[in-house]
């Protein structure tokens, strides 16, 4: 009989592979995971791995699935990792995993954007749903995981009634991920940290799209570009600040606008967003999560955000393009 809890990773990209493989090397759970674009790579060859911070090796899952249907039939899970991307314009993620969810399951986003935890809580109002941000670079490219030197994670039980019933449980896995190397911290009120990460998502994923290919590192050094990326990032500041009644902590030293670009410039490897490279392929963007659900705040919030406004309308207009 397995003892050790059973955590499934739903989604087999650059974050799902790289947090699954660091649990796979600890004795203290039992790790799956769901893939489906890569189901027969990652089952055969696995990931061939190229970390700054953890060595080059191959990460052979143990057990992989090619979908959700096929996981649920084999047992209950612990704790479910969503590492899928957020489309709720296209799919709802919490009816994607809704069969492998149980009483005694605690999910775990590790996703990007705004507004992700409501479709879980309204989907599983009994089970702990967890925000957890990723703050790393990482890429999966033609097999090939390739990691930076830094691995840090920030999780937050997200209904306050469930915190304390659960903190236990969340300690756990976070023990694990810092017991191989992955910064892990809890936070009471982890929203101030995922809009840290927005800071940054918010504006380079959507002016990328629009630059037609530029790094980030191009954008921010571009003075007409860096003063739309700058303007963008001093609206999410205002907006973060107002949603969450609380100074963001301040990651990688990015404390204003100008302290983001700065950071920006001073990554030595060119960074592509993840909206580039999906715009690019002609697939859906995370333009919902990254700007309608704060744009939808700010208008709550009575805080004028026109550049986000003017993103997410040209984003939206080149997505609905992808057909002609």
């Amino acid at each position: 009989m397995e003892l050790k809890p059973r955590v499934l990773v739903v989604g087999g990209g650059a974050i799902g592979a790289l947090f699954g493989w660091r649990l796979s090397q600890s004795d203290k759970v039992s790790v799956s995971l769901v893939c489906r674009s890569n189901y027969v790579e990652a089952k055969t060859r696995g990931y061939l791995v190229d970390s700054a911070q953890f060595g080059k090796g191959v990460y052979r899952p143990k057990t992989v699935f090619q979908s959700i249907d096929e996981a649920s039939l084999c047992g209950s899970y612990d704790y479910v990792i969503v590492a899928l991307k957020a489309l709720p314009n296209i799919y709802d993620c919490a009816d994607r995993v809704s069969r492998v969810i149980t009483p005694k399951t605690m999910i775990m986003l590790f996703q990007n954007g705004i507004g992700i935890e409501d479709p879980f809580v309204a989907r599983f109002p009994h089970v702990p749903v967890v925000s957890t941000v990723s703050f790393v670079s990482v890429k999966y490219e033609n097999g090939i995981l390739k990691h930076g030197g830094f691995s840090m994670l920030a999780s937050g039980i997200h209904l306050p009634e469930h915190r304390s019933v659960y903190a236990d449980k969340l300690q756990y896995i976070c023990d694990v991920f810092g017991d191989q190397g992955v910064s892990s911290i809890i936070e009471q009120d982890i929203q101030p940290y995922r809009w840290q990460k927005h800071i940054l998502n918010g504006s380079t994923n959507p002016v990328s799209v629009i630059c037609n290919g530029a790094s980030c590192q191009q954008m921010a050094k571009n003075p007409h570009c860096r003063t739309l990326l700058e303007e963008t990032m001093a609206e999410i500041f205002v907006l973060g600040k107002k949603v969450t009644g609380r100074a963001f902590p301040g990651v990688d030293g990015i404390v204003d606008p100008e302290s983001a670009t700065s950071y920006i410039k001073s990554i030595p490897v060119p960074v592509y967003t993840s909206m580039l490279v999906d715009s690019q392929c002609k697939r859906p963007m995370e333009r919902d999560v990254i700007l309608k659900n704060p744009i939808a705040l700010a208008a709550q919030h009575n805080v004028d955000v026109p550049h986000m406004k003017a993103l997410y309308a040209m984003v939206t207009m080149i997505e609905e393009g992808y057909s002609k």
